[in-house]
Order: C-alpha cells, then structure tokens, then sequence
C-alpha cells in the first residue's frame, strides 16, 4: 500500500477528454487521478482505502449503465520503465445519486498482490448523475491477468468489476501482409486469438496520421485495407484497441520505384505564394514529408526548357525564386528520386503578349504588359533546328504601371528571319520565336496533306472493293450446311428439324438434311447421297453440322469398337450415323477439312465431356447459349473476321425473339425433361411433323 502512495506526486484537474485513445504508449513519470462531473471539472483526493460502512442504496440507483475500462501504459520513475494499468470508471445512473467518490481494488493472479485506494472529491458535490474518474495506475507485469473491482463512495452494496491480460508495451502485435498493385489493396493477416485493429496511416516523422475511413477491426482472420495513393510513407498498423495499446508500424513502400510515381504529386497540394512582380514562390504540401528539388522552367510546345542555375533550397516547405519573368509559361519542375513534376500556375495579371506585323523592310513587334518590364529582341535565322542571332538587340522599357502599348522596329532586309523576344529585366526569362514564314510554312504543309490525300483515296477505294469482291464470293447469308445426327428418337428427331428449320427461315441458310431429301436417299443409298452432298459443301465452301447427343457416344463407342467391323460396313442404305463417322474419321486421320465440321449439343440433353477426343480440333457450340458464335462461323467468308460483319448482334437478337426459336426451345426442354425421367426411347420415325 506505501508503494502506491509514494509515488503520487501530483492531483491534476482534467475533462473527461483525457480518456481518448493515444496512437502511441504514452509514457508516465507521475501517478495522477482526474475526475469530472457532468462536465464540471473538480479537484480529487487519493488515500490509501479503508473500510466503510454500506449504506442503504437510493431508490432508483443502478450500475448497469456505468463502465469500467483498463489499458496497459508505460510507467517510468527514476529506477526505469515498468507495465502499468490504468482505470478508467464512468458512472452512470437514472437519477441523481450522492457519489463522493470511488474505492478501487486491484488484484493480480500470479502475485496474489491486492491494492486498494480510494479517490474523493475534494469539496462536497451535489447528487450527480454522471461521474468520470481515471486513476493511473497499478503497477503490473506484461501478461499477467489482474481483476478489478469499483464500489462507490458512499457503499451501495453495488461494484464494477473487469478482468483484463496486461500487455506487453514493449512490441506489438504480429501480422502478414500482402500488398495488390493493381487493385490498390493491402491484405493483412493476423494469427488467430485476441481481437485486433489494423489501419493504413501516412507516416510523417514519429507520427502516423490515420487514413480517413479506411480502418478495419481483424477478428483472428484476414482482411483487406484500400488506398487511394501509392506513397512512401504509406504504413500499416496493428493494434489492440484497447487505450494506448502498442501498436506494430510496417512501411513496405519506402523503397519502392512506384512509390515516387505519380501518386506522390497527385497528393501533394501546391500553393503559388506571390512575394512581388519579380518573384516567384510555391509550398509544397502532401501526405509524406519529402524534400525535392525545384528548378524554373519554360514551357512551350509541350516541352519544359529548365534554367539549370535556378534551383532554389527548400525553406519551411517553401521554395523561392528571385528576379523570374512570373509569366504563365514559367513553371516549376520539381524532382524527386526517380521521378519529376511540371507544376504551372495561372497568372493572368503578369502576362505579357507581343504581335509582329512585316513591313517593307522592316518587322513591327507590339508588346502588351500590364507591370513594369524590359523587353528585348533580335533578329535571327533558323539553321538545323536553331537559330541564330544575326543583330544586335534591340530592347524597350515600360516604368510604370500601365495599359499602354509598346512598339520596337527592327530593320530587316527580308522576311526570311525569325525574331527571339524575351523580358530581359530579370535574371530568369524564357524566349519566344516568331517566324513570319510561319503561316507558309502551315500552307505548304496543308497543301502537301491534301496531294497525300488525293493519292491515298483511290488505294483505298480499290482496297474496300476487293475486300467487298471476297465477302461477296462466298453466300454469307446462303449458306450451305449438312447436317449429321444419331436417329435417337422421335422426339430428338423433331428437335432435329426444328434447328434446321430455324437455321433455313431465319438465317437462308442452304440446308442437307436426309429427312428432308428421302426420295433421293432411297433411290441412291445413303452412302452415296452423303459423299455426294459432302462434295457439294465443300464447292459451295459450306459447313457440317454434326448434333451429338448422349445417344450419339453409345453409338460411336460401339461403332470404334474394333470387332466390330462397323467402320468398314456401309451396307445399310439407312445407318447415317455410321456412314457420317467413317467420313469424319476419314477426315481426321489425313487432317483435312477439319475446318468445315462444327459440332453441336444441346444444354440439358449432352455435355462436353460426352464427346470423343478424336475431335478435339473440330469446334464445339452448346445450344442455345452459342448461338451467336455458330451464327458467326455460319455467316463468315474466309479471311474475314466475324468481328466486321456489321448487324450480326442485331441479327442474333431478332432470332433468339422469334416464334420458330421460341418452338425450337420448347422441344429442348421437352426432351430434358423426358430424358430426366428415362421415357426416351428409340425407334424409326419421320419428321412428318
């Protein structure tokens, strides 16, 4: 109980304010108490506790709207620093209560250490609803587990009572992290246990500023933290969120390249600080504290001339620039580790213009400047891209302020040269040119487009009609296709002709379909009619359609049988199926016209996985969902890509609305749905229907 007496020098009088959280451990010297009442700051008292006697509670008191809080701080007397425990009470109640003050028990587990104090008010108070008392603190050791208890002053027979894990003010918490370039993200993870707060904050000296809306409480998990800009002084922190907690502080771009990028001007805030007419000042001011270089240049047809010997030393986040012309063409170029920043000010009021007008063997410069200023000029010629002083110069004042023109005459010879114009009144002054054969110079160049022009539009006249001669060359909207199936069932035979009647009414295409042609396949056999109808799509430059389904890999897995011998066997003038294969399989061993054959299915009745790898090459279009693709592969010409067939999205739209769609998509689901319940079955059928 001494101990914790010795060390209270000092009662401070403070607002309930104290009690918001610190960014950093806050270290103490001395043991303090601050106390306030509604608002009403009073002075306290701290003793040693004693006992006291309980008194009959008031009607209508109550703690179960008071508080009790704790957080671990670094308490440093003479012999050094030590953990320490502060208490934080906040009594609340319904009605006003007589509160003199609060009595304090601490007690630590693992020292079985108990410490007890009271803290009164120094003068009486009125009946109070709210009252604020802080005491720090209770020496502790990091990790241990202490208990505190709060009764008031008089007893109720009411307490508050916490348990709380003392920290360890030294180090912070551990965390991972992962940083998302593109994305602007941080991923920062915990271990598993406590609960904590990660944050992004711009580090600027010993403090870190907390980025506004960007904080996140971890609950033992992993979570994601954005920012705006990529900074060098961009850190993460994580922390307990209890009061001063200590808080571990990484910085992973300080020695990034793209750190010093754009973002760190685009953050940055410029100010132009006007001094006089004849100066020039900026501040700089951004998110980190950085300290670039800063040189003047002129700006003219995008590019920024620099005055090498104009950089100026960095004063308080200022940077200025004497005897400078502060014309809107001067610029500050600042630069900073591997990156650089142009940053202009408009300055309307200190522009200067000048207009030259030719005369017979003479040039008329007319200068318009609302200050005080000198100007010069003189005559010179172009050579390799510079040009030359050819005269003296010639140079006239304004020494005052005012509105009034100023003339210069230079005697020239020809119109052959160009006159450099500067204000030559100060030490820092960027140069104009002006050319009179400027104008003929853009002429010349204008009429040298138009001959350009005249040459280049019958090339591509004649290249727009040969592209339109190849589109022409093959039927876009009359395409050839033959169709190839396995005859499942009546059912999946009427789905058959649906498809190719949607692919003949709405697309024009050409269709070969042996439902459709019986007379000749009777009169001829299947295997000839499908060779033959082969041969014509590949004149006409056609497609193939083969419709699998699942009927169609029990097919073809008992037609690759070996010992079957039904690879060789055409026999049957009605087996299409078969025939289709062998002429597929034929076509996929010599690796030709793979590009005629597309493949469909339909959602719901196939998947992809029931087709053969042997035609891997050959393209796959599930029904309805590509529908656009086929459409495109149907409509397009050889060499042009399906991307310049303008129309096609249009095209597609129109058909997915249309009735025969609309009936093709009814036979679709009929036929899952028969398939689903196993009621397929298949037999000889037409499609008469």
């Amino acid at each position: 109980m001494g101990s914790v007496c010795r060390y209270l020098f000092s009662l401070c009088l403070v607002s309930s304010v104290l009690c918001r959280g610190r960014s950093e451990v806050r270290k103490i010297t001395r043991r303090t108490a601050y106390g306030d009442s509604g608002g009403q700051q009073e002075p306290l008292d701290i003793e040693a506790s004693t006992h006291q006697e309980q008194v009959e509670t008031p009607d209508g008191f109550s703690l179960h709207l008071s508080s009790l809080q704790m957080s671990t701080i670094s308490f440093c007397p003479l012999s050094g620093c030590v953990p320490c425990v502060r208490v934080y009470v906040r009594m609340n109640n319904s009605v006003p209560v007589i509160i003199d003050g609060v009595q304090i028990h601490f007690f630590e587990y693992k020292s079985n250490r108990n410490s007890e104090i009271q803290v009164r008010w120094r003068n009486h108070m009125p009946p109070l609803n709210t009252a604020n008392f802080i005491y720090e603190c209770f020496e502790s050791d990091a990790g241990s587990k202490v208990e505190v208890r709060v009764k008031t002053i008089p007893d109720y027979g009411l307490q508050l009572t916490e348990e709380y894990n003392v920290e360890d003010y030294k180090t912070g918490p551990e965390m991972n992290y992962s940083v998302i370039l593109k994305k602007k993200q941080i991923i920062v993870t915990v271990p598993p246990g406590r609960v904590l707060k990660a944050m992004l904050c711009y580090k600027r000296g010993m403090v870190c500023r907390e980025l506004k809306n960007r904080s996140v409480l971890l609950i033992n998990s992993t979570s994601s933290l954005f920012y705006e800009y990529l900074l060098p002084c961009l850190c993460i922190q994580v922390f307990y969120p209890g009061l001063d907690s200590s808080r571990t502080t990484v910085c992973p771009f300080t020695n990034t390249p793209k750190a010093f990028g754009p973002d760190l001007w685009k953050s940055s805030n410029f100010s132009d600080l006007i001094h006089h007419n004849n100066s020039m000042a900026v501040r700089l001011t951004g998110k980190c504290h950085i300290k670039p270089s800063v040189v003047l240049c002129w700006k003219s047809n995008g590019i920024c001339e620099e005055f090498e010997e104009s950089a100026a030393e960095f004063s308080k986040s200022v940077y200025v620039f004497e005897s400078v012309d502060r014309h809107s063409q001067m610029c500050f170029k600042f630069k900073y580790k591997n990156s650089s920043h142009i940053e202009c000010r408009n300055r309307p009021d200190t522009d200067w213009n000048v207009t030259m007008v030719t005369g017979s063997n003479q040039l008329l410069l007319t200068f318009s400047a609302h200050i005080p200023a000198s100007f010069s000029a003189v005559l010179c010629k172009t050579i390799r891209e510079e040009c030359k002083n050819l005269t003296l110069i010639h140079s006239v004042t304004q020494t005052e302020f005012s509105t009034q023109k100023l003339l210069m005459i230079l005697p020239a010879e020809s119109h052959e040269f160009c006159v450099r114009v500067w204000r030559s009144d100060v030490v820092f002054s960027g140069k104009q040119l002006l050319c009179p054969q400027h104008l003929h110079h853009w002429l010349r160049l204008g009429l040298l487009s138009t001959l350009v022009m005249l040459a280049v539009t019958p090339l591509l006249v004649y290249m727009v009609w040969k592209l339109a001669t190849k589109v022409i060359s093959v039927p876009l909207w009359s395409r050839t296709v033959l169709i190839m199936y396995s005859p499942d069932s009546e059912e999946h035979i009427r789905l058959i002709c649906a498809f190719a009647d949607v692919l003949k009414t709405e697309l024009c295409c050409n269709i070969i379909l042996d439902l459709w042609d019986t007379g000749r396949v009777a009169e001829i056999g299947i295997v000839s009619w499908l060779y033959s109808k082969r041969e014509l799509v590949e004149r006409e430059g056609g497609k193939i359609i083969i419709i699998w389904s699942k009927r169609s890999q029990a097919m073809y897995n008992q037609w690759s049988m070996p010992d079957s011998g039904s690879r060789m066997n055409h026999s049957d003038l009605h087996d299409l199926f078969n025939t289709s294969m062998a002429c597929v399989y034929n076509d996929i061993l010599r690796n030709r016209r793979i590009k005629d054959y597309s493949i469909i299915y339909f959602d719901g009745l196939c998947n992809k996985e029931n087709i053969p790898e042997i035609f891997t090459k050959i393209p796959k279009y599930r029904m309805l969902k590509d529908f656009s693709n086929l459409v495109c592969a149907l409509q397009s010409a050889p060499k042009i890509p399906c991307g310049l067939k303008l129309g096609t999205k249009f095209l597609v739209r129109r058909i997915l609305r249309s009735e025969k769609m609309q009936k093709l998509r009814n036979h679709i689901e009929q036929l899952a749905k028969l398939q689903r319940h196993g009621l397929l079955c298949c037999e000889e059928c037409d499609c008469s229907d």
